[in-house]
């Protein structure tokens, strides 16, 4: 994680479109775009070609920060039920017991 130097929450899309001139349809782009949520609410914005690759690698340095958290979250989960005593063990055995499907009377 440290070794992520920077972030952008997001993700990199690319938008095009269909414009009609002199009755034909032109495609207009692709154009870089980033989409994310913020405050609620799905923000846009166009990225420039000289922002894209720094764009790019922070949308990526993220991702890649979510990943190494969710792991860390589950070792560390991991790790504290190896040190329960086996009571504790035993008492909290059936929640990660798979269960059986219901049959439901049709």
């Amino acid at each position: 994680m440290a070794d992520i130097d920077s972030m952008i929450r997001g993700h990199l899309s690319q938008q095009t479109y269909r414009r009609k001139s002199a009755g034909r349809s032109l495609i207009q782009g692709p154009y870089p775009l980033l989409q994310r949520h913020q405050n609620g609410k799905n923000n846009c914005q166009r990225i420039g070609v000289e922002e894209l690759e720094f764009v790019s690698q922070a949308v990526e340095g993220h991702a890649r920060f979510q990943q190494l958290a969710r792991r860390y979250a589950e070792l560390t989960e991991q790790a504290t039920w190896e040190r329960q005593t086996p009571e504790i063990k035993k008492k909290f055995r059936r929640f990660s017991r798979p269960t059986s499907p219901r049959l439901s009377s049709a």
